[in-house]
């Protein structure tokens, strides 16, 4: 501040009078410097210390500044700092203490010395322009209100809505009595020259330009007229063109001030757009009854205010039992069971009170006109006015269906995995090519990991193959990850966590993308350990039963034949009896060799059976 006595008085004076809020902000030391009414038109007069006290800009303008303005407020002041060309001036709210939000205007100036050098000092005021504001706001309301006003008045008259709206479309006529133009607008010549294909002229017979099929009709509204009636009539002709048009027509005859007729004023005015526009709306009230009437799910739409319902669609009658006159009227906690209300009335209030486009949903339970209990997803969008009241259009899906479902499908995946268990197959899905898998839970079982503990990945079964067998594997995932269909199985052995070497098949499907690249695989895998260990005992008891044929084929066919050659040459009595003595010892010997050979085999049998064991 000038130590210029004057100049201050001079200063302080013009902001007071001006009732503006006085500071002052130095660039280079980014101290903010404000006289007293700078909080006085905030309501604080306690902030101020002392006029033109030093403060803290962000205590004493951004943490009173509207959230909505903060960011724009300092970037601007910011862009100010930095390129201080033009004067400053900017809009923005502050909070006074009342807890009013108070319109601000503040301007500023970037002061130089006598060379025109910034100083680093910037001056500036603020200005409560609120009243101004809410002025404007209320001559931008009054003028709202008048052009509602205007288009009620405009509404209320077709005719004068047409000459308002539509000038091109309205064309304004002056006949005689002998049917020939006394006058007609401007607009009337390019109608006849682009509709009707005449030039017209004044003085012409009117029934020179009109099509032939017209002639009758338009005498006959022509003659009324004459007559001195005055009536509006809708007329539609096939033009040339053979596009159908439509015409409100205003007849009234011409009076001269003695009462005599002297001829007659049309004035035509084109709503073929707005007959188009009545179809289109038709056709779009039909499409909604279709919708509405023809939707899979049940629509309900309640008053948002009270609650009661105002219309609902035959699914509606569907679901809850009830006709539809029985359910308008009702209120909607009526339609669900005593349990849910409280939630349901929560959800109702935070339903009709959204301010959003998008949809909000919610699974929970009605109750029918039996008392029966039903599973329900209810879909809402924002609330909808109509004239001056608020609705809120709710759809019902029955989920009864969908429920018993999931719940077989649950019952279905658990007996799945117990035959999965029982079979010892798992199962798995692989996105291909990140490896990222899901597994069933024999797959984590044959493996033995825990599906809490490790996510299932394709890596992570490549890792357990042994190294003998990698090469094969990588080789089949190879080819399967590039064929679509079904492929064949490949045999391997893998290394669990626990340390335990399994047997296992490996078999699948790859699917394609739209792009024909293989993106999935689902698959099995079989652990057939117990089976391998199977086959290894069945070829231990094949060579058994091998070693006990070849015994029964010559050890023990070789002492079985001397004993039956020495007893038939007993029984036949083909020797002495002192040759018949050799030979019951030789007899004697057979039979030795032959009760050794059954031991052995006996012997052989025996550790045969331990290994089936």
């Amino acid at each position: 501040m000038p130590n210029n006595a004057a100049y201050s008085s001079k200063y302080e004076t013009l902001l007071a009078v001006g009732q503006l809020g006085g500071w002052e902000y130095n660039v280079l030391t980014q101290e903010l410097w404000c006289n007293s009414y700078y909080f006085e038109m905030l309501g604080r007069k306690e902030y101020a210390t002392a006029d033109w006290a030093k403060y803290p800009i962000k205590e004493i303008w951004e943490d009173w500044l509207h959230p909505e303005d903060l960011a724009k407020a300092k970037e601007y002041f910011a862009d100010y700092i930095l390129n201080p060309v033009q004067e400053y001036a900017q809009q923005f709210r502050m909070l006074h203490a009342n807890g009013d939000w108070v319109i601000i205007l503040s301007r500023a100036l970037a002061m130089r010395n006598e060379v025109g050098e910034l100083t680093g000092m910037i001056i500036g005021t603020h200005l409560d322009i609120s009243d101004t504001s809410r002025l404007s706001e209320n001559f931008i309301i009054t003028q709202k209100e008048f052009e509602k006003s205007k288009k009620q008045i405009i509404k209320d008259n077709a005719f004068l809505k047409a000459i308002l709206n539509s000038p091109k479309d309205l064309f304004v006529l002056a006949i005689d009595k002998h049917y020939q133009f006394l006058g007609f607008s401007d607009s009337y010549i390019p109608f006849a020259k682009n509709v009707l294909l005449k030039d017209v002229q004044v003085g012409m017979n009117v029934f020179d330009v009109l099509p032939e099929s017209m002639h009758a009709v338009a005498k006959a509204n022509y003659d009324r007229a004459l007559a001195g009636e005055n009536f509006i009539i809708t007329n539609n002709f096939i033009a040339p063109s053979g596009k159908r048009l439509y015409y409100e027509n205003k007849y009234s005859p011409i009076i001269d001030q003695h009462g005599k007729i002297l001829g007659l004023t049309l004035f035509s005015n084109d709503i073929t757009a707005i007959k188009i526009q009545e179809e289109e709306m038709r056709i779009v009230d039909l499409r909604y009854a279709a919708l509405f009437d023809g939707a899979e799910d049940a629509i309900l739409i309640a008053d948002a205010t009270t609650g009661h319902l105002v219309d609902v669609n035959d699914r509606a009658s569907e679901l809850f039992g009830y006709s539809k006159y029985e359910l308008v009227g009702m209120h909607q906690t009526q339609l669900h069971p005593p349990n849910d209300l409280a939630k349901i009335t929560s959800l109702f209030q935070q339903f009709s009170s959204s301010k959003t486009n998008g949809h909000q949903f919610v699974d929970t339970n009605i109750i029918d006109h039996k008392g029966k209990i039903k599973p329900v997803r209810i879909t809402a969008g924002a609330p909808f006015r109509a004239g001056k009241y608020l609705f809120l259009a709710a759809y019902f899906r029955d989920l009864s269906t969908e429920k018993a479902a999931i719940e077989k499908a649950l019952t279905i995946q658990e007996m799945l995995s117990k035959a999965e268990g029982i079979a010892h197959v798992g199962s798995f899905e692989v996105m291909l090519p990140d490896g990222h898998a899901i597994w069933s839970d024999e797959m984590f079982r044959i493996l033995d990991l825990s599906p809490h503990e490790t996510l299932a990945h394709k890596d992570r079964f490549t890792e357990s193959v042994i190294p003998e067998d990698q090469e094969i594997y990588h080789k089949w995932m190879g080819k399967v990850s590039t064929i679509e269909g079904e492929s064949s199985p490949i045999q391997v052995q893998i290394q669990t966590r626990k340390g335990s070497i399994k047997h296992v098949i490996i078999n699948g499907v790859g699917y394609k993308d739209l792009q024909g690249q293989i993106y999935k695989f689902i698959g099995v895998v079989k652990d057939i350990t117990t089976r391998v260990s199977t086959m290894e005992s069945l070829k231990i008891q094949n060579q058994k039963l091998r070693e006990i044929a070849w015994a029964q084929s010559h050890l023990v066919r070789g002492p079985l034949s001397d004993i039956l050659g020495i007893t038939k040459i007993i029984k036949e009595k083909l020797v002495d009896e002192e040759e018949k003595e050799t030979l019951i010892t030789q007899l004697h010997d057979a039979a030795d060799k032959l009760d050794q050979v059954v031991k052995d085999v006996v012997n052989n049998a025996g550790s045969f059976d331990e290994s089936l064991q």
